[in-house]
């Protein structure tokens, strides 16, 4: 099983149209971040996206444009959920349906942005919305995805456990039962934003204290900010922990 780091970026992306590359060196290629998506390449030949960035259509043509069989969504914000448009008309040119994985509430949401999408049965066709909820396994393919309930500010995000191996993005606190649901991964995917305090997110004192916790073998960092400079990060942080880029490809075997 490998995973493909589409995006890592924050909301606004970087370099943003508004604060550019902050603190990051933008003579390093690796800090050019769209926003974060990740592409899951099953044993089973299955290809499970999880989120569409509003750059998802640049992402999946940089990866090669592979076959999509599954999305999974973390949460409906627009930076996770912006680029669903581009799978709805890749959907209906090859005349499939897409399966989707949500919670009844970004579902909601979810439809509320595709309105069009839903308005006529023909169009309809693209996606099916399958309902998920927190610590229920569910199956795509012969792949078990566990969805792990997060806190991210006020709203609740979902995380996914496969196998020995967790993404965790967009949040800020999780439950026992989160944590507990962890144990044992040996490769997880972190979103962490910022080294200093945040509201909706984890900082990187948080994180290497939540690792300390779950011991993965193997910490890759994604949805980071302007002041998560590649080179700076890969100084100071274990050789274990390392900043992801985009269209990092990462061996889950």
């Amino acid at each position: 099983m490998k995973i493909r780091i589409l995006g890592c970026g924050p909301s606004q992306g970087i370099p943003s149209i508004s604060r550019g590359f902050g603190l990051c060196d933008e003579n390093n290629p690796k800090n050019i971040r769209t926003r974060t998506s990740a592409l899951i390449y099953t044993n089973d030949n299955q290809n499970i996206l999880i989120d569409t960035s509003p750059e998802i259509r640049i992402q999946l043509l940089r990866a090669g444009m592979p076959k999509i069989d599954a999305i999974l969504y973390t949460h409906a914000h627009y930076d996770h959920m912006g680029g669903a448009n581009d799978l709805y008309a890749w959907a209906m040119d090859k005349k499939i349906t897409l399966p989707i994985y949500l919670t009844l509430q970004d579902a909601e949401r979810f439809k509320q942005q595709m309105e069009y999408v839903f308005k006529t049965p023909e169009t309809q066709t693209a996606f099916q919305l399958n309902i998920i909820e927190p610590f229920k396994p569910f199956y795509v393919g012969n792949t078990k995805i566990l969805p792990i309930r997060q806190y991210h500010g006020d709203v609740i995000t979902i995380g996914y456990r496969i196998k020995d191996f967790a993404y965790s993005t967009d949040l800020k606190s999780m439950d026992k039962e989160g944590f507990e649901a962890l144990k044992g991964i040996k490769t997880w995917i972190m979103g962490v934003i910022t080294p200093r305090e945040s509201y909706k997110h984890i900082h990187i004192i948080e994180a290497l204290n939540w690792i300390k916790k779950i011991k993965p073998e193997r910490v890759y960092f994604t949805h980071m900010g302007q002041r998560m400079d590649y080179d700076s990060l890969c100084h100071e942080l274990p050789e274990s922990i390392r900043p992801a880029y985009d269209n990092l490809l990462i061996s889950l075997d």
